[in-house]
């Protein structure tokens, strides 16, 4: 799989990839309506608009875009895989790129809101928990659970 940086062209891809997620994944963790309440959110429109701020990554393979995850400073976002490659490595392939990319910034620690469901994954990775907080989408009131992980310097160290 290739990792790439975001391109304009991408953002329909991106779009659809999230809102795949949050319509089959996630709404078996969180109400159907608290997802909906999200899918504005990742319009190609805004997600064009976000990666003018924000490092953002997509993961490429036979010619599909497979994956996306997103660097804001030290805080890793919407790191999202077709739901079809679920558990295929692509995943730990977007996150390892996003990691490398944060310490050639320099940064000694990312941060992450993690949805219930994929706290194991994260885990897996390195992540600790700091915190679980609650989140009002429309009313609907949904658990997150804040990670971090320490990024080994360039040095190895």
């Amino acid at each position: 799989m290739e990792v790439r940086n975001f391109e304009p062209e991408d953002a329909e891809n991106v779009s659809r990839l999230i809102v795949q997620n949050l319509r089959q994944v996630l709404t078996k963790a969180y109400p159907n309506e608290a997802m909906e309440a999200l899918v504005p959110l990742f319009s190609p429109e805004k997600i064009i608009e976000a990666s003018k701020r924000q490092v953002v990554l997509v993961g490429i393979l036979e010619d599909a875009l497979v994956g996306t995850a997103t660097l804001d400073n030290d805080w890793v976002k919407n790191v999202f895989v077709d739901v079809a490659r679920h558990r295929s490595g692509i995943g730990k392939k977007l996150m390892a790129a996003i990691e490398a990319y944060a310490q050639g910034q320099d940064l000694k620690k990312v941060y992450l809101m993690a949805a219930m469901p994929a706290c194991g994954f994260y885990e897996k990775l390195g992540y600790t928990i700091v915190k679980r907080s609650e989140r009002d989408l429309n009313g609907i009131v949904i658990s997150e659970v804040q990670m971090e992980k320490v990024l080994p310097t360039m040095n190895g160290e």
